[in-house]
């Protein structure tokens, strides 16, 4: 879910007219506070759970998706960023209404 809110930001701003650069720059401060709210939110109460149950399957399940909110986290703040700006030319070639104009470098 953290990759969608980023990527449709980014989408958002390329289909606006804005350039890779500052697409990235832009989606990247708008869902950041959004993902961190949410990831903490979700690490909080999974190792919680994990740390205060008696069941041990129930303990190990949490602790793994405590770890699984950190990671994936961290994964979309730090490389989906460099990513979206490495495979822009795919982004806008197969998203319907994004057209990359060969002069201006621009989306249409």
């Amino acid at each position: 879910d953290y990759a969608i809110l980023m990527s449709t930001r980014y989408k958002t701003e390329r289909a606006a007219g804005k350039r890779k650069r500052e697409a990235v720059e832009i989606a990247s401060a708008t869902s950041i506070p959004s993902i961190l709210v949410s990831a903490l939110g979700f690490f909080a109460a999974t190792f919680g759970v994990g740390l205060y149950s008696n069941v041990g399957l129930i303990s190990q399940l949490c602790n793994m998706m405590a770890r699984g909110a950190i990671i994936s986290m961290a994964t979309v703040i730090l490389v989906l960023p460099s990513l979206l700006m490495a495979l822009d030319g795919l982004v806008i070639r197969s998203t319907k209404g994004l057209k990359q104009s060969a002069s201006t470098g621009k989306t249409a």
